[in-house]
């Protein structure tokens, strides 16, 4: 889970990509699930990631990437992104989150 980020205003929406590198295969949002919230952690929305290539050629980091809708989380300009990994071992490069 990360550190929490203050949104200027609530937002409704929020994307997160991912870039990481396989160890084992893995299968997207059921070995490697992200999530985002908007109260600080309290509630949080899965976002459904869908692999959009490798950073260079054709092996190494995927960019991985989704948007959620968190209009029906409670009240909240304190963003947090989780992800969770499970089954089989991947390695994570970096996150980032942006809403609206």
């Amino acid at each position: 889970v990360s550190n929490a980020f203050t949104a200027s205003s609530e937002p409704s929406t929020s994307r997160i990509v991912v870039f990481q590198e396989d160890i084992d295969s893995i299968t997207l949002n059921t070995d490697l699930i992200a999530s985002v919230s908007r109260d600080g952690g309290s509630n949080f929305s899965t976002v459904t990631l869908a692999d959009e290539g490798y950073v260079t050629g054709a092996s190494g980091q995927r960019i991985l990437a989704g948007t959620v809708d968190i209009s029906g989380q409670p009240s909240g300009t304190n963003m947090r992104w989780k992800l969770a990994l499970a089954n089989n071992a991947s390695k994570v490069h970096g996150v980032s989150l942006s809403w609206g």
